[in-house]
């Protein structure tokens, strides 16, 4: 059976790439959103454009999308004594490449036309001021304006003419459709299970977010702090609004952490950041929750009620009360309280994440953050437990401290998102 190859976008762009162009030219001719377009092209991740190919439609894939800009790999990399060099590009006739006399530096070289001597207008703004093929007021070099001119007309007609004569699915310049951007090394392939130790490092890298931006944190802490307080005094309405807007404000978070961890710089805007990023899902993740909870308070308040008639039954006798509050079935019941709290806990604590930077549905991110968590019950056990003492000391001086330990959970969190679903 012959080799098949996967078509990467490695998440670089070539030197000479013009950002417009790859955006129009990808978003067109493949049939992509420009907004998708530009977020996969400027993600900086590598992404699996195409797979399942053979060798010589993979390399024509890889041909045409370098002409864009980008920069493409195969993978498996075929042989480099069997490699095929990609197309030249065609430079229209009255190009060519001439020295010019630069006295001792033999390597000077530029692309010059003959017939643009001074007098010849510049192919861009028009004026007649140019001099050895050089524009004297826009500063272009003339025959090079020409080249990415001919080079674009070139791969804009060929792209076309391929789309609409070609309705094969393996043909490489058919648009990637359902096969956009699959995982791939740098990209999500969890959830995966950790070993019980990372629990800590997560805390660890939740600290290195947070001394990043140490002042931006605290202000969003506070900014969350405030708004929070301010909506919840809407009667009943409030304490909604809050449940459902939540998620949209940690998946904001989320994202300056990705963006931190990119090498960029995280700021207070961030802490809205989410309401760009599939908000409308991650207010279905809140009100979700939300339903999770009353659920669960409608079952415990049930309990609860039983057991508080039996206690005022018994209200003449205390020691009959006593016996009925540490009776074995009321502490059966809020164990399993408990146990049934912490799996609404695991469905909400990487969904904001997901939703938010893998444009996951709502239900989808809920189901695989569950999974994620139960696949990692020892690393989150150490976890939650380092992260109840720093709770602690960080409540100690009037809870100021927590302006510092939660930004680091939430750092955490990410972390934790990382590790698990990536590789």
């Amino acid at each position: 059976m012959s080799e098949v190859y996967k078509v990467i976008f490695t998440g670089k762009l070539r030197p000479d790439a013009n950002q417009e162009r790859i955006i129009g030219l990808f978003s067109e001719k493949f049939k992509l959103g420009p907004e998708k377009a530009e977020k996969l092209i400027f993600s900086g991740k590598a992404a699996t454009l195409k797979k399942d190919l053979d060798r010589e439609k993979a390399e024509k894939y890889q041909q045409t999308l370098e002409k864009m800009g980008l920069v493409i790999e195969l993978d498996p990399k075929p042989p480099i004594e069997e490699s095929v060099e990609s197309d030249p590009i065609n430079i229209p006739s009255g190009l060519a490449l001439e020295a010019i006399d630069n006295g001792d530096d033999e390597d000077a070289t530029e692309v010059l036309d003959s017939s643009l001597q001074p007098g010849n207008r510049c192919p861009k703004c028009g004026s007649s001021n140019m001099e050895m093929g050089i524009c004297q007021d826009c500063g272009i070099v003339a025959t090079k304006f020409l080249a990415v001119k001919a080079r674009d007309a070139e791969l804009a007609s060929q792209i076309e003419a391929v789309n609409q004569g070609s309705e094969d699915e393996g043909d490489p310049y058919t648009p990637p459709e359902a096969e956009l951007v699959q995982p791939e090394e740098g990209e999500m392939e969890g959830p995966q299970s950790v070993p019980a130790g990372n629990g800590l490092a997560w805390i660890g890298r939740g600290w290195w977010h947070f001394k990043q931006a140490p002042l931006a944190w605290i202000v969003v802490m506070i900014v969350w702090i405030v708004l929070t307080f301010v909506v919840s005094m809407i009667p009943l309405l409030g304490f909604i609004a809050v449940t459902l807007l939540t998620p949209t404000l940690i998946a904001g978070l989320m994202v300056g952490c990705h963006e931190q961890d990119q090498g960029g710089d995280f700021s207070v805007s961030h802490l809205f950041a989410g309401f760009a990023n599939n908000a409308g899902q991650s207010v279905m993740v809140g009100l979700f929750y939300l339903l999770f909870m009353v659920l669960f308070f409608v079952g415990f308040g049930a309990f609860m009620f039983g057991s508080i008639g039996q206690l005022a039954s018994q209200q003449a006798d205390p020691e009959a009360m006593a016996m009925m509050l540490f009776s074995p079935s009321l502490v059966i019941g809020l164990i399993i309280a408990s146990l049934l709290f912490i799996p609404i806990m695991m469905a909400y604590l990487f969904a904001p994440a997901l939703v938010a930077l893998e444009e996951m549905s709502a239900w989808e991110a809920m189901k695989l953050s569950f999974k994620a968590c139960l696949k990692n019950i020892l690393p989150f056990l150490l976890y939650s437990l380092v992260a109840m003492v720093l709770m602690i000391v960080g409540s100690i001086p009037f809870g100021l401290g927590l302006l510092i330990v939660s930004p680091i959970l939430i750092g955490a969190i990410y972390s934790a998102y990382l590790d698990i679903f990536y590789a």
